[in-house]
């Protein structure tokens, strides 16, 4: 791992010689900036920041698959690819450089959301620091298991639209789908010898999300995280290897 420090330094500053990272930024942060605005004319106190963070991660299924969408996909149809991993480095070094250099990009683009703590404070809210801090984990933790899945499939596919595509259908299916799947078990088929419920309960990306609004870090949410990052980053190293025997 003596290449990842300088591997991932490059990935990350490479988001800003690209108009599109610009262009994802700003759109996430005006789309930030008006849900927060429509939600503090309801809730002046922690409960604003804990209803925007939650829907930013639903929202983040939106822009996570086109922060990731060219991490691989784009070095793969402009043949840079077949330099890097001819290169002296390792697949692993070069999967988590791009994991690590989306995850700072995607902080860097959340952190001006921590100024609307200010902002409640203004309007004579009571910010919960405790409950906030929680919820900006979850949603880090949430967003990177983003990263993670939308780098794999962008190893899979030299289209950076297609890439962005079915990375935006799989995480979409497992944070709004599965979550509507798990209120309603009683119709899925042998619902009285599975456990539906636990099953997708556990699946849901949300269900996940929520205790972290609720202020509570809960070491098995953090696994779970931790779990779809490790074999996010595992599945990339796994196609990167295999374009070495072809």
């Amino acid at each position: 791992m003596t290449n990842l420090p300088a591997l991932t330094k490059r990935e990350f500053t490479s988001n800003f010689y690209s108009p599109m990272a610009y262009v994802i930024a700003t759109f996430y942060l005006v789309f930030a900036g008006l849900s927060f605005y429509i939600l503090l004319k309801d809730q002046r106190d922690a409960n604003a920041m804990r209803s925007l963070l939650t829907f930013l991660g639903f929202i983040h299924t939106i822009f996570i698959p086109m922060v990731t969408m060219r991490l691989i996909s784009e070095e793969r149809k402009s043949g840079t690819l077949e330099m890097l991993v001819t290169a002296p480095v390792s697949d692993t070094e070069i999967a988590v450089s791009k994991f690590l250099g989306a995850t700072l990009f995607t902080a860097l683009m959340i952190a001006p959301t921590v100024l609307f703590t200010w902002v409640i404070t203004k309007v004579g809210g009571r910010p919960d620091y405790g409950m906030i801090k929680a919820s900006y984990l979850g949603l880090m933790l949430l967003s990177m298991a983003y990263i993670a899945i939308g780098l794999f499939i962008s190893s899979l596919t030299a289209n950076q639209i297609v890439a962005a595509i079915l990375t935006f259908v799989l995480l979409f299916t497992f944070y709004f789908l599965v979550g509507f799947l798990t209120g309603s078990t009683d119709s899925l088929p042998l619902h009285a010898k599975i456990p539906w419920s636990d099953i997708l309960g556990y699946l849901h990306f949300g269900a996940h999300l929520q205790s972290f609004g609720k202020g509570l870090v809960d070491s098995r949410d953090v696994v779970y995280f931790a779990s779809i990052i490790v074999l996010g980053l595992f599945l990339t190293v796994k196609s990167l290897e295999s374009r070495r025997w072809r």
